[in-house]
């Protein structure tokens, strides 16, 4: 995971953010830091929009908005502020429309200012990590107070009240405001139970369960469109609902995959660069490091068509493994995205995701070769990386392995279906 940490810059006078070496991607945000002892949860909702000559945003473009926001934030773990303070992000939700998107961020953070300050320079950095987004703006940075301070606030009203005071206190009357919207969204049955019965812990649960459960249906009605298997592909006995969540899984990761692909081609062409030169690359990181300084943007576009090939034959009726090592590397990305999304969505861990993807790989592309490329060892400096990797031992061993970065593209056996010009 990349753990980003925010702290007071001594020259600028506010927050920024640090990214430290980074560490195997895709692993999903957690609550793996430790909470402190003075720390209290609050949930920030950030508004963004797009610049001015956008006027409105098509399905597309909020998919491919949901795509980024998701993609960055992913990679924020915790925050440092000023004093030693410890901001752990718990978790977060995106929300996109045709005038732009809403991020809601789960802190636990000693006060609120520390939240708000917080979440609004994570957001603002994202922002301005994206060559596609940098331009966006924060409109607001809205922290939704936690019952605990409603509590506090309202037993302070209260013993105020005997001194004569005759104004509410608009701060106490937002509060109030805002507990009566949480009430109305967990239904009146539980909230007739009080107050100071129900947590914010439970309020947090009740919304995760019900985006589980969302997730869950959706998955389970795309599942019908992975029609090359059936659920025993995923190593299960007779209708396993987890096979069932899988197939949906991997139809889902399909379409990610690919929009985020369209994406890493753009990031590419518009800074003429290769991926060892570029970051923030969304799939291309997710690839065999031996050959990153080959991934350029016609690469991407030659992986986009095989990538296609592949999703197609997983919709038919009948399969046909991958007939290069481009085709399986594409299978493999669309492997990691499905398990990632039902780890995210709190569906299956990664452990439990595991043993049926294994068992699918086993099925559907059982000469699992090109594994052998992500053992190879690259040097950190990339000078030596370059010059390291085009040893004449490493190419030769990768060559009569049918690995070497000029045969992916190559189609083995014969078959009716011919290669596309563009990746030949």
């Amino acid at each position: 995971m990349i753990a980003d940490s925010i702290e007071r810059s001594d020259d600028a006078g506010g927050w920024r953010v640090v990214h430290p070496p980074r560490s195997p991607p895709r692993t999903m945000p957690g609550n793996e830091l430790e909470r402190g002892r003075d720390a209290v949860d609050y949930v920030v909702t950030a508004g963004v929009r797009p610049p001015a000559d956008i006027s409105k945003l098509d399905p597309l473009q909020q998919e491919g908005v949901v795509s980024l926001l998701d993609h960055q934030l992913g990679r924020v773990e915790g925050v440092a502020g000023p004093d030693a303070e410890d901001i752990d992000v718990l978790d977060y939700r995106i929300e996109v429309g045709p005038d732009g998107a809403s991020v809601m961020l789960a802190v636990d953070a000693p006060s609120l200012r520390a939240a708000e300050t917080a979440a609004a320079n994570v957001v603002q950095e994202v922002l301005a990590d994206s060559p596609v987004l940098e331009h966006w703006t924060l409109t607001r940075s809205e922290v939704k107070i936690t019952e605990d301070e409603f509590n506090e606030s309202l037993a302070a009203a209260e013993q105020n009240a005997g001194g004569g005071s005759e104004e509410t206190d608009p701060r106490l009357q937002a509060e109030i405001e805002e507990a009566f919207e949480q009430a109305e969204f967990l239904g009146a049955g539980s909230w007739e139970r009080g107050s100071s019965e129900i947590s914010g812990a439970e309020r947090a649960q009740a919304t995760e369960e019900s985006e589980t459960e969302r997730w869950r249906a959706r998955l389970r009605e795309l599942s019908g469109k992975l029609r090359a298997f059936s659920g025993a592909a995923f190593g299960t006995a007779g209708a396993d609902p987890r096979a069932e969540i899988a197939a949906g899984a991997l139809v889902h990761a399909v379409s990610v995959v690919t929009d985020e692909l369209f994406y890493d081609e753009l990031a590419l062409t518009v800074n003429d660069a290769t991926a060892d030169e570029a970051v923030g690359l969304l799939v291309l990181e997710e690839l065999p490091l031996c050959y990153q300084h080959n991934y350029d943007a016609r690469f991407t576009r030659s992986l986009l068509l095989s990538s296609a090939l592949v999703a197609t034959r997983l919709t038919g009726r009948q399969w046909r493994p991958p007939r290069c090592v481009a085709e399986s590397l594409a299978l493999r990305l669309f492997v990691n995205e499905a398990r990632v999304v039902l780890e995210a969505t709190e569906l299956m861990s990664w452990s439990e995701s595991e043993p049926l993807f294994e068992a699918f790989l086993d099925n559907a592309n059982p000469d699992r070769a090109y594994e052998e490329l992500f053992s190879v060892e690259v040097p950190g400096d990339e000078s030596e990386r370059i010059a390291g990797f085009d040893s004449e031992e490493t190419e030769r061993r990768l060559r009569e392995r049918g690995l070497a970065f000029d045969q992916w593209f190559g189609i083995s056996g014969e078959g009716d279906t011919g290669q596309h010009p563009y990746t030949g």
